[in-house]
């Protein structure tokens, strides 16, 4: 298989995680303080030489937007195909006319169509991942599938956790004989991915299907109605995978990334994680600086004490305050003799001096963006 015969469609899902995703979709959420999560999705495709991507959003879509523009550090400015982001119409939204990722799908046919590649992978933009795409897309043919979905064992996992995906019954050929969209009462743990494969012509005929009988859900009304017609085949992949739909597992992501032993198999050398580059100056360390195993990006001003912590580009913490066990993002300020431990704070929140602010790790306590305290 040519590996260029494949394009990437990314989903923007509506997972709602406030405050932090009142001003921008979940997939433009920061994550090990200078990436994003949509960059992991991404990367993974540009790795496995797709250079034609469409991104689909819904709303809430300007941040995202600004952080891919042109999609240079992708690879994918290009003069043909390259990085295609595709904000929904304005008259669907108003009217309430999306009502599932069908209704998106719905929405960037034409792009679909246009498209000349054989094979598609469609993917949620709201899971963390390094994946080899170019040997699923392999997998896929020599398994003569209609539709390849990937999974996760999460066997061992708590029923909540299992809860919050869609689960897959599989046979001892790999088939998927059931899937069973978030079940109170988990009955497996084959949790999948929200990643498929497929011929881009079986995408465009079920998008015609379900959109003409007035069906939105991709899972619901193309895969579980449809399954007894179709050759649907499960993937596993053995490595690390999550999704952040919740401000907890936005919170344990981020800090799975102070462990060496996760970074390295995220950021594989052989498939690189890209991200949108900013010229700013490395981060200044004060002589009472003190910093234990953390993750800082460029531009931080360090006068403090943070300690398993995960900071954006551009924070401050003076002198006298201890910050423990949180994400900060872009621009926020601690001022002196400030003491927080588990909180989430959004862009360019300013704590004022002497305040203490303590969330939990089950809980961690998140403040909006602009915030001063």
């Amino acid at each position: 298989m040519k590996r260029y015969d494949t394009m990437g469609i990314i989903l923007i899902s509506k997972d709602q995680i406030p405050p932090i995703t009142d001003i921008r979709a979940n997939s433009a959420l920061p994550i090990a303080g200078r990436y994003r999560i949509i960059d992991f999705v991404l990367s993974n495709m540009s790795n496995a030489g797709i250079t034609n991507i469409g991104v689909a959003t819904e709303s809430n879509y300007s941040s995202l937007m600004d952080h891919l523009k042109s999609g240079k550090p992708w690879d994918l400015d290009r003069k043909n195909w390259g990085l295609n982001i595709l904000p929904p119409s304005m008259e669907k939204v108003s009217y309430g006319q999306i009502k599932g990722n069908i209704d998106m799908l719905a929405g960037i046919r034409d792009f679909i169509l246009k498209s000349q590649q054989t094979y598609v992978i469609l993917s949620l933009g709201n899971e963390i991942y390094n994946i080899d795409f170019a040997q699923v897309i392999e997998q896929h043919i020599e398994s003569q599938a209609d539709v390849t979905v990937l999974y996760k064992n999460l066997a061992g996992a708590e029923e909540s956790e299992l809860q919050r995906y869609n689960l897959l019954e599989i046979d001892d050929e790999g088939r998927v004989t059931d899937i069973e969209v978030q079940p109170y009462y988990p009955k497996t743990a084959n949790a999948g991915m929200d990643i498929y494969v497929m011929e881009k012509a079986l995408l465009e005929s079920i998008i015609d299907e379900c959109s003409a009988r007035g069906d939105s859900d991709f899972v619901k009304d193309a895969l579980i109605k449809k399954m007894d017609g179709m050759r649907v085949y499960a993937a596993e992949h053995k490595g690390f995978a999550s999704k952040i739909d919740t401000m907890k597992s936005y919170y344990q992501n981020n800090m799975k990334f102070l462990d060496a032993e996760f970074r390295a198999e995220m950021f594989n050398p052989e498939r690189p994680i890209y991200t949108k580059t900013k010229d700013q100056s490395p981060t200044k360390y004060g002589a009472d600086a003190e910093v234990e195993n953390s993750f800082i990006s460029d531009g931080c001003q360090i006068d403090g004490t943070v300690i398993n912590s995960v900071l954006s580009r551009g924070v401050k913490i003076e002198k006298g305050a201890v910050v423990k066990n949180s994400i900060i993002m872009q621009d926020s300020v601690i001022e002196e003799g400030v003491e927080i431990d588990h909180v989430v704070f959004d862009k360019e929140v300013v704590i004022t001096k002497g305040r203490k602010l303590i969330g939990q790790e089950s809980y961690p306590l998140a403040i909006a963006k602009g915030t001063i305290i």
